[in-house]
């Protein structure tokens, strides 16, 4: 931080909540986008919904960020913005290089996850029911077109 920067000294209360599960991280990406939606960080973040609700009310109530109403095309939306103390917070994170940590994380768990659902593919009957109810929208084609061919093999015998 720059010697001019201020710092803020957080309560207990607030060092507390910094160490749940996703609290930092949700400040480093409110901090790289300047404000996002609840939607916009369940789709980012590797964490349950709820998970970020009780997260998002925690910290507006810590003064982390502050919840205003923008509006997004024809639809009103509740954006989260970093306070002074959350910009601070995400400056000490940045120092940190947690921005760039906390990428290469979901990256990783998403690969992974990639890669359990083609061993799980390519390890099944073609024919399982349950087959369909796993994720496609993260394969590649390749594997993609693998899961579909089922459906046309049978239809041609």
């Amino acid at each position: 931080m720059a010697e001019n920067e201020p710092t803020h000294e957080i309560s207990a209360e607030v060092a507390d909540l910094l160490q749940r599960k996703g609290t930092l991280e949700i400040i480093v990406r409110i901090g790289e986008e300047d404000f996002l939606r609840h939607t916009d960080l369940r789709r980012e973040l590797l964490m349950s919904s709820s998970t970020i609700q009780k997260r998002l009310k925690a910290g507006r109530e810590h003064g982390l960020w502050d919840q205003r109403l923008e509006e997004w095309g024809d639809v009103t939306a509740k954006v989260y913005a970093l306070t002074s103390l959350g910009d601070s917070l995400y400056a000490r994170a940045k120092e940190r290089e947690l921005v760039e940590l906390y990428q290469s994380r979901r990256e990783i768990v998403r690969t992974i996850q990639n890669r359990e659902r083609r061993v799980v593919l390519e390890s099944s009957p073609a024919d399982a029911d349950w087959i369909s109810d796993i994720t496609m929208e993260e394969h590649d084609i390749q594997h993609v077109q693998k899961f579909l061919e089922q459906f046309t093999d049978s239809e041609s015998t």
